[in-house]
């Protein structure tokens, strides 16, 4: 019974996973950089659908491999919550970001937009650098 539960535990973690190339956290920031920037361009040229698009794309970003996720959750301890909880709050903000394109509310959007830059760099400024050098 209980290696059935085992079993079970690792193939809905595995189901649960969204892999992006090889699992790496260094494809999914560049990605993340990418559509960031395009979101941006987007903004400048009033193009409510494209920012609608690129916001969707970073609220639903794929997630590390379940080894770089180990990895991670081994270095930060007792800081992977805050840690998550960062990548939380850019998921949130692109959703209220799409929302605000998709309702073509300029005012909320650059609100939105930069309340994300801040979130992004908030993370960056605590992880960033320890993250890097526990993935080389």
């Amino acid at each position: 019974m209980m290696k059935k539960i085992m079993i079970l535990t690792v193939v809905m973690l595995l189901a649960g996973t969204t892999w992006a190339g090889d699992g790496s956290l260094k494809q999914i920031m560049q990605q993340l950089g990418k559509d960031y920037s395009s979101l941006n361009h987007a903004i400048l040229l009033k193009d409510f659908d494209g920012a609608a698009q690129f916001a969707h794309a970073i609220a639903n970003h794929d997630k590390p491999s379940m080894g770089q996720r180990l990895k991670l959750m081994g270095e930060l301890g007792a800081e992977m919550s805050d840690f998550k909880k960062a990548d939380g709050r850019v998921h949130d903000l692109a959703i209220k970001i799409e929302e605000a394109a998709k309702a073509k509310d300029m005012t909320l959007l650059i609100q939105r937009q930069s309340q994300l830059l801040s979130a992004c760099m908030t993370c960056h400024a605590s992880y960033r650098s320890r993250v890097v050098n526990l993935l080389k």
